[in-house]
């Protein structure tokens, strides 16, 4: 944990400065992407709002059709 301290001041010393206008991270143990930044720039802000939306989810007979023919699926076993 003593790290993770560490990461989240340099994270704020980062979206302080007035040359960085967009920060993206993913920490390694996380499966999400964190994704900062500065509303006075517009293509940083347009992107971050983008991002944001609610996406529909594949149906769940997609999501079993995918896995049936994933290469895992097809073992000769």
């Amino acid at each position: 944990m003593f790290h993770r301290f560490w990461i989240k001041l340099a994270i704020r010393i980062l979206m302080r400065s007035n040359k960085i206008s967009m920060l993206a991270f993913k920490d390694r143990d996380i499966d999400s992407v964190f994704i900062s930044a500065a509303p006075n720039d517009p293509i940083a802000w347009a992107f971050l709002q983008r991002s944001q939306e609610d996406q529909e989810p594949e149906p769940q007979w997609f999501q079993l059709e995918r896995a049936f023919h994933s290469p895992d699926a097809e073992s000769d076993t």
